[in-house]
């Protein structure tokens, strides 16, 4: 199994990295059924995979074999899914109780009515049917504020599902939610892929604790030059900006006007001071009405132009 691991990755000449490493072993043994779908479906006729499309695969993979945030906020999503499930079964079940103490209190009043003259029966009736419509109501306002938590849990649950836990940005879920809606409307949008230059060389050289902080930032400076349009943490370094009812020259001056906000960022090492030098990030721009993965694929071709070009620019070219 090792060695047909590394064949394939080899095949879709990616780096035996571990996560890497895994991500072949749970497709070939089919450890997780949902990540050998999604991957069948992407490298169907001969498609080689991109490294991009393992790291995005790996971090949405529902279960414990994924390892990103997403995998965990389904899982809790799922689980306050369940619990309110439950709670709503048991607040029917609490009703239906209710529904039945009532008729048969008015069953009860109804067999004793040639009785109405003994107080003493009456009032024992009236008690008892007092102590057990108190007892209700006591069950039935706990239950409400349990499901009423229930649910805040869950709104809460699917907020974690679509944020990515390191820049608080929408996460790839979100994101394609988001697209599939435009589409369905017909709204033009226009897609643009910015993705962080040398980005390994700085988690190489200051580590991953800095890197991060450099993702933090970025995350920050797009989101605060490109509102109010939708910024996004698509996976790794890389970031994508959905801008709807915007032409691709708008978009263009939007996305250069972050790109210079970021490069004139001086950042440096918090616990030491050392600069990090420039950072700077490349873009692809494509525009889009009724078909986001096309649009996709041609901002994520248009980067790595944009990339092989010398880096820190962005690139724009007009859907067909």
């Amino acid at each position: 199994m090792a060695q047909e691991a590394i064949r394939f990755l080899d095949a879709h000449m990616l780096d035996a990295t571990p996560t890497n490493y895994t991500f072949a072993y749970l497709y070939l043994t089919g450890a997780n059924g949902w990540l050998r779908k999604a991957v069948d479906g992407i490298i169907e006729g001969g498609v080689r995979l991109a490294q991009k499309e393992v790291d995005g695969l790996m971090e949405l993979a529902p279960g414990e074999t994924g390892h990103g945030a997403a995998a965990s906020s389904m899982a809790t999503e799922e689980e306050h899914r369940a619990r309110l499930r439950l709670q709503m079964l048991s607040f029917s079940d609490l009703t239906a109780q209710a529904i039945s103490s009532a008729g048969s209190f008015g069953r009860d009043l109804a067999q004793r009515a040639d009785m109405i003259g003994g107080a003493s029966d009456l009032g024992g009736l009236v008690a008892a049917m007092l102590e057990r419509t108190a007892e209700m109501e006591r069950r039935l306002a706990e239950t409400r504020l349990e499901t009423e938590r229930l649910r805040q849990d869950l709104d809460a649950a699917r907020d974690d599902a679509t944020r990515d836990a390191l820049t608080n940005l929408p996460n790839r879920r979100a994101i394609d939610r988001q697209l599939r809606l435009f589409a369905e409307q017909g709204t033009q949008i226009a897609l643009a892929f910015c993705d962080i230059d040398h980005f390994k060389s700085i988690n190489d050289r200051f580590g991953h604790a800095v890197g991060d902080r450099v993702l933090k930032v970025v995350a920050e400076t797009l989101s605060a030059t490109m509102d109010p349009h939708i910024v996004g943490r698509f996976g790794g370094e890389e970031f994508v900006v959905v801008l709807p009812q915007v032409d691709a020259e708008t978009a263009f001056a939007l996305v250069e006007k972050a790109r210079a906000a970021v490069s004139s960022r001086n950042m440096r090492v918090r616990d030491t001071d050392e600069p990090l030098g420039q950072v700077t990030f490349s873009a692809g721009i494509a525009l889009c009405r009724n078909d986001p993965e096309a649009a996709l694929r041609q901002a994520d071709d248009l980067l790595y132009e944009a990339k092989n070009s010398g880096r820190n620019r962005t690139i724009y070219k007009v859907a067909a």
